[in-house]
């Protein structure tokens, strides 16, 4: 007989002695079919979620490709990850800690593991979710599933008051989940959905500014994750480039982020095909050499007004009329004049309006 149990142990329940579920042969499949070794039939749980097998003596656990995501000690995993007795596992939001048989039978939370120490040893344990792990997570996932979300507009002017495009941003419509674009990316960040969450705020924004007739530049954000994978990242936006084709785009590229600068200019290369242009974020303004590097490659620079009309001005030097400058955060329309002498060219912020809602 296998030697391997799964305990469930509610968050308003001590004593999971009561509660068993047989985890069977090694190596196991976990998820929502009846033909898993352990049928788990919960909320954003796959029909076939994750796997538990034995490597080099020891327990490995993969995910299955799964909609919501495996989570080893609160990171979600990509590839086989060694297991072992004390750690969280998290199946969606569903939290389990791993536990050593004892020769009772009796399980132990944490042990100390011993070279000694069989797959056929462990056990594994319902827990409430740990503290640190999301606790909207099921609602995030819902979000995420369902593309809960809408789009809001924030204005953009140019120097003498002229419409000059819109920030396009999300914000959940989930019942449950009350959350502006910044709270919703935090959260996709503990869950590693940062990238899925991206594409969903892209694509629905696009969808909703085309209804709803928006003109002039629209400008869309890149989360600094998708930087991983330039080439995801450049299929999804020359995508949105091909069905949306009225549109002038704008993607707001985090270029710090990427692993080398020179992967900027094959990246505009790319993205000129479908006219899609760049604004560079998460530039300090003080790398004046990171900035004269990147300014044949951008076509904007979006900084903060707080930064100081001292700052912008060294900006626009390194610059050197190569990209336009883009200042956020103008609080007050008489800042505008000033911003105008130190070199930005396009103003965003309560001065020139609030956030929308794109409507539909």
């Amino acid at each position: 007989m296998n030697e391997q149990h799964l305990y469930l142990a509610p968050s308003d329940q001590t004593d999971s002695a009561g509660l068993s579920f047989p985890l069977g042969d090694i190596p196991c499949v976990i998820g929502r079919s009846g033909d898993c070794g352990l049928q788990l039939d919960f909320d954003r749980i796959s029909r076939h979620h994750a796997r538990f097998e034995r490597h080099d003596g020891g327990l490995v656990l993969s995910d299955l490709e799964s909609t919501n995501g495996t989570f080893v000690n609160h990171q979600r995993i990509t590839d086989p990850t060694p297991v072992r007795a004390g750690d969280i596992v998290h199946f969606a939001d569903h939290g389990f800690t791993l536990q050593q048989r004892q020769p009772d039978g009796s399980a132990q939370a944490q042990p100390r593991p011993t070279g000694r120490e069989r797959a056929t040893d462990t056990m594994v344990g319902f827990t409430a979710l740990p503290t640190g792990f999301p606790v909207q997570a099921p609602e995030f996932f819902e979000l995420l599933n369902d593309e809960l979300v809408t789009g809001i507009s924030e204005a953009i002017q140019a120097a003498n008051g002229s419409r000059f495009g819109h920030a396009l941003r999300a914000r959940s419509t989930h019942p449950k989940l009350a959350a502006e674009s910044g709270t919703l990316f935090r959260l996709a960040a503990d869950l590693g959905e940062e990238a899925r969450l991206a594409q969903i705020v892209r694509e629905t924004c696009l969808r909703q500014a085309a209804k709803a007739g928006l003109q002039s530049c629209l400008f869309l954000e890149v989360h600094p994750v998708e930087c991983e994978d330039i080439d995801i990242l450049v299929d999804d936006l020359l995508s949105l480039a091909s069905r949306y084709r009225h549109m002038a785009l704008v993607c707001e590229l985090p270029v710090s982020a990427l692993a080398k600068t020179s992967l900027l200019g094959s990246l505009q290369a790319k993205l000129a095909r479908r006219e899609i242009e760049i604004c560079a974020t998460q530039i300090p303004l003080d790398k004046l050499d990171l900035l004269a590097e990147s300014a044949r490659h951008i076509d904007y620079l979006r900084c903060s007004a707080a930064a100081g009309n001292s700052a912008i001005a060294a900006a626009a030097r390194a610059l050197d009329g190569r990209a336009r400058i883009l200042t956020d955060a103008v609080g007050q329309a008489e800042d505008i004049p000033d911003l105008v002498t130190a070199g930005a060219s396009l103003f965003q912020g309560a001065a020139i309006g609030t956030p929308q809602p794109i409507a539909d």
